[in-house]
């Protein structure tokens, strides 16, 4: 009897998009990984990620880079909330790389990253910045499908942001979970048995000049459970829920405050 060792197809993108005054300047894709930037009349005009295989498993690969210039305001998003599947090989991959100069606005808010049980998922996030740029990253993550019941109980999830101000590293966030995934989230000192979490950075002056109205939406959540910081023109502030929807309802809060009430409207779709 002949041993045939069988090999999965896997998925892989990649993305190398310029977005100079608000129009296209550079645009490559390819593999699964699909951008489109619509017509719009708001002042954020919307990139939009697609994946179009349905999700992430074990061997997929993509690589997204974006750079943001020239007096643009741009929305960085996804078109419904991304899956990363059960993997038990090879680990999922994204790589993110923004840039952006010190005349533009940038909000990365992808949609949920929804974290299956046995994922297997490594995702590293670089932001270049400019002194006077003006930047918001809003990373939230769902542990297990929990509209159908589900979980996260076991996996491996690596996370790591690099983000800098002129070549010089101003933040950096790690996350790893592994093994017992459920045993650390029910940890007072991690999420305390919540079912999603959000993560937003903000730096530039612009956005800070709002931050006495932002500390009072985050004064006002009673599902919502929240802390922030604030220290060098940046502020970090994190947001723990047992609902992912009444997440995402602040979510929407800061993100219309920060982008001058405007919010993608592929969130609406």
């Amino acid at each position: 009897m002949l041993n045939k060792k069988t090999t999965f197809q896997r998925a892989h993108g990649n993305i190398n998009v310029k977005i100079d005054n608000n129009e296209i300047n550079r645009f490559y894709q390819s593999g699964s990984a699909k951008v489109f930037y619509p017509k719009s009349s708001q002042k954020f005009k919307e990139l939009v990620l697609v994946n179009t295989a349905g999700g992430m498993t074990s061997g997929d690969n993509f690589d997204y880079d974006f750079e943001i210039v020239n007096k643009s305001n741009i929305f960085l998003t996804t078109q419904t909330a991304e899956r990363v599947y059960k993997g038990l090989n090879e680990k999922a991959k994204i790589k993110i790389s923004l840039t952006l100069d010190d005349t533009s606005n940038l909000c990365w808010i992808p949609q949920e990253l929804i974290l299956f049980n046995n994922c297997n998922f490594d995702r590293n996030i670089n932001v270049n910045l400019c002194y006077d740029s003006n930047f918001v990253l809003a990373e939230t993550t769902i542990f297990g499908r929990t509209a159908m019941g589900e979980y996260l109980e076991k996996g491996y999830f690596n996370d790591n942001w690099r983000i800098n101000v002129n070549k010089n590293l101003i933040h950096a966030e790690a996350l790893n979970l592994s093994g017992n995934v459920k045993e650390t989230l029910s940890n007072i000192a991690s999420v305390k048995d919540g079912i999603a979490i959000c993560n937003f950075f903000i730096y530039g002056k612009k956005l800070l000049s709002n931050k006495n109205i932002l500390y009072k939406i985050l004064k006002n959540s009673e599902t919502v459970l929240l802390s922030h910081s604030t220290w060098n023109d940046k502020i970090l502030i994190r947001m723990v829920a047992k609902d992912a929807h009444d997440l995402k309802s602040m979510q929407k809060k800061l993100i219309l405050l920060l982008a001058d009430n405007n919010i993608p409207k592929v969130w609406n779709s």
